[in-house]
């Protein structure tokens, strides 16, 4: 009997051990896919700004981090206008995802010297934007979801808006002008999209009559969004102008602009002029322009349709000043 007990116990262990051996191979054959982490940035509202520098140390999609990831610094202002910055690949099972996680070094940048996240000034200042006590941050952006398939990459870019991150300090220091807003306003003015489902709005701005003044901006809201009285006064903790923009762009001195990474959906577009007027490097707000549509007089500015891998041309003449 004693026999019979010991061989059924060891029947009984043999069938265990097959079962988890098999179901730990079920999970090794889970349909995976793969996610690729780009980053680029819109334009900041300060001639003084020469670069916006962030060291990023690891980057997390829900919760999971990217394997062998090397400790990065990032100029987000070399990457506009639909220009990106390759962060990473991570490998994932096929599914619907929610998060992606940026964690910031304020403290050291990828080569060890200080600090790690700053605005850089045209005299070659660097202005650590560490704004609180911690030298770290993990910044969760989860404004929307995307799907991994199996056997594909999916492509997301992280869009780190400077002009909503950034602020001027309130009692500034030769090297210190400068803060990165509160935790909450800094999570809010970064989002992601799926590159593949997203299109763009590109064109001229001319000012033939040279009324527009220093400086451009054009920004993007979802239709319905834009209320011109609330918009354009500082809102938040931050006091962050323009804070319901989808994105932005600033037009360069060809009157070229990129509105890029726009999701599927209605936008209304609203071009602002900004001037110097006290001669201190920071523009000042100035006027909403007054526009007339060229070519394509079937578009209406405020219903632009962008559907998924649509590259809309958009030009305008500036004619004069909205009050």
């Amino acid at each position: 009997m004693s026999t019979m007990k010991h061989l059924f116990g060891a029947c009984t262990l043999l069938l265990l051990l097959v079962f988890f051996t098999q179901c730990k191979d079920d999970d090794s054959a889970s349909p995976k896919g793969s996610a690729t982490i780009e980053i680029t940035d819109g334009p900041i509202d300060d001639t003084n700004v020469k670069g916006a520098f962030v060291t990023v140390t690891s980057v997390k999609v829900d919760g999971a981090e990217i394997s062998g990831f090397s400790k990065q610094t990032v100029d987000l202002m070399a990457y506009q206008n639909g220009s990106t910055k390759t962060l990473g690949t991570i490998d994932l099972e096929s599914g619907t995802y929610s998060d992606i996680t940026l964690i910031l070094d304020y403290e050291k940048d990828a080569s060890g010297n200080s600090p790690g996240c700053y605005v850089l000034t045209q005299d070659n200042t660097k202005h650590s934007l560490q704004a609180t006590s911690s030298t770290t941050s993990e910044l969760k952006i989860s404004n929307g979801s995307f799907d991994v398939k199996e056997g594909s990459t999916t492509n997301l870019v992280v869009d780190f808006d400077l002009r909503k991150a950034i602020r001027h300090e309130d009692t500034p220091q030769a090297t210190d002008e400068y803060d990165f807003v509160s935790e909450a306003e800094l999570q809010n003015s970064i989002r992601f999209v799926a590159k593949a489902e997203t299109g763009k709005i590109a064109g001229k701005c001319n000012d033939n009559l040279g009324m527009a003044g220093d400086k451009i901006v054009v920004y993007a809201y979802a239709k319905g969004d834009f209320n011109k009285q609330t918009e354009v006064q500082g809102q938040g903790t931050s006091q962050i102008t323009f804070k319901n923009a989808v994105t932005s762009a600033a037009v360069d001195a060809q009157g070229n602009y990129t509105l890029s990474f726009l999701e599927s959906g209605d936008y209304e577009l609203h071009f602002f002029g900004y001037q110097d007027s006290n001669s201190d490097g920071q523009l000042e707000l100035m006027s909403e322009l007054e526009l007339n549509l060229l070519g394509n007089l079937g578009i209406d500015l405020n219903n632009v349709s962008v559907g998924a891998g649509a590259n809309i041309s958009l030009s305008v003449n500036i004619i004069g000043l909205l009050p």
